[in-house]
């Protein structure tokens, strides 16, 4: 058997680390797909199917950043939600 230097110990080391970070990301990213998907149904819901489609086919021939802005505004005070 073949002694492993401390370097290559370290190297595999940093390496599986780096795996795990790599996974890690990219459950978090699904995580944050599935709560963003939820909180969309949440959304649709509340408003129903069909004025949800209509919001959305307004904001984007407005342009969405300009249809955010726009809706931000008229929010009533002590409304907003954090995104």
């Amino acid at each position: 058997m073949q002694m492993v230097s401390k370097v290559e110990r370290e190297r595999a080391a940093l390496e599986a680390a780096e795996q795990d970070v790599a996974e890690r990301r990219r459950k978090l990213a699904q995580m944050e797909k599935e709560e963003a998907e939820k909180e969309l149904a949440r959304l649709v819901r509340k408003v129903g199917h069909a004025c949800a489609v209509r919001l959305l086919e307004l904001a984007v021939s407005v342009k969405p950043k300009s249809a955010i802005e726009a809706l931000e505004k008229m929010e009533p005070a002590g409304q907003k939600q954090s995104s």
